[in-house]
């Protein structure tokens, strides 16, 4: 039995209405998730910053305080050398004894160099016999050429000869006194007050002229050698105050004083040596201890600065840059720095910066240069 026409129709009818209103709610689904992933891509392209990873630029007053490093010398560092070619016979001190100017360090042979002043003194006795016959001559021709008995030509070679006798008995009180000197410095002796460093013979060696003895140091009294950036030396002023603490002495204080200021800048690292002196009394401080503290230049007045954490290192080609956030994108400026302030974490920007602007102080790459970004609310 057949269906009346009328119910086929109307079911083809529900059947074609279904098919379009699905297809109408899958472009409407498909329009609505258009703007969606638009705004995700444009959110995923643009930097959140949260305001701990920015700074506004600026105007501070620095501490004053230059930031220094170097190394501890002894003012007074002598090395004792031996003045003649001997055998050592005898020494007398050992590393970290404390000495004397003047006390007795070594002994070195003297056999050979009591010979020599035997000789130069038995030469000295022989020349003052021969200027003394010479002078008596000298006496009895002049009698001979008063009575015209001798020529004048003749008289005048004999007190030549007078004058030359008498001018070698100089000569050889003069090599006396060299062996004399010779033999007494076989007897070495300190030639400051002081602490022996380092002792370089033993009894029984051998020394040359100049060989080196002993190393000699006083530490009553340190230097502190520390290289200064030509662009911060006009800071540095003879008599300022230097506060600094040393390896293996924890958070103690030591002071010093600006006392020279090297007048050439080194060639390789364009540094300045400035030297400050450091009272030792207690011999606390050793020689080659490296310490690290600061010189007070005092303030340097108002100046733009940044935090150093901020500041990305440069190139041979290329100075220090900073990220500033400008209208929604990350630039990237090129700077000229001053003075650093280490105590407080900043330093001096001469140019590159202005007044109120957005630094970046969240260590980003230089791929985040030209990236947008925004502040977190």
């Amino acid at each position: 039995m057949k269906r009346p026409p009328s119910l086929k129709n109307s079911l083809r009818y529900s059947v074609l209405l279904s098919a379009v209103m699905v297809a109408l709610g899958l472009s409407a689904c498909g329009e609505g998730k258009a703007p969606d992933s638009a705004a995700s891509a444009e959110t995923a392209a643009s930097l959140e910053l949260a305001k701990v990873d920015v700074v506004q630029v600026k105007k501070a007053t620095l501490s004053g305080g230059l930031p220094v490093s170097g190394t501890l010398q002894p003012v007074s560092l002598t090395t004792v050398q031996s003045r003649v070619a001997a055998e050592v016979n005898e020494v007398l001190v050992r590393e970290g004894m404390r000495v004397q100017k003047g006390q007795l360090l070594a002994h070195l042979g003297t056999l050979d160099l009591n010979a020599r002043l035997k000789q130069a003194q038995a030469s000295l006795a022989a020349a003052k016999v021969e200027a003394t016959l010479a002078r008596a001559l000298v006496d009895r021709n002049r009698q001979l050429y008063e009575k015209n008995y001798f020529s004048e030509i003749d008289f005048q070679k004999s007190v030549g000869e007078a004058e030359a006798r008498e001018e070698n008995v100089r000569a050889q009180q003069a090599l006396v006194d060299i062996a004399r000197k010779a033999e007494g410095d076989a007897s070495v002796r300190s030639p400051i007050n002081g602490i022996v460093a380092k002792r370089y013979v033993e009894p029984g060696s051998s020394i040359a002229v100049d060989g080196r003895l002993f190393d000699i140091v006083d530490l009553t009294q340190m230097e502190l050698s520390v290289p200064v950036p030509a662009t911060e030396i006009a800071l540095v002023k003879v008599g300022q105050a230097v506060a600094f603490t040393v390896s293996g002495f924890g958070d103690r204080k030591f002071e010093g004083k600006v006392v020279r200021i090297n007048p050439v800048a080194d060639a390789g690292t364009r540094a300045i040596s400035v030297y400050v002196r450091v009272e030792n009394g207690g011999l606390d401080l050793k020689g080659g201890m490296f310490a690290r503290g600061e010189i007070s230049v005092g303030a340097s007045g108002e100046a733009l600065t940044v935090p150093l954490e901020a500041l990305h290192a440069g190139t041979a080609d290329e100075p220090s840059w900073v990220l500033v956030l400008r209208d929604g994108k990350l630039e990237k400026r090129s700077l000229e720095t001053g003075s650093r302030d280490e105590r407080n974490n900043r330093i001096v920007v001469s140019s590159g910066l202005e007044d109120g602007d957005i630094v970046v102080v969240a260590r980003l790459t230089e791929k985040a240069v030209g990236q947008s970004a925004r502040l977190s609310e």
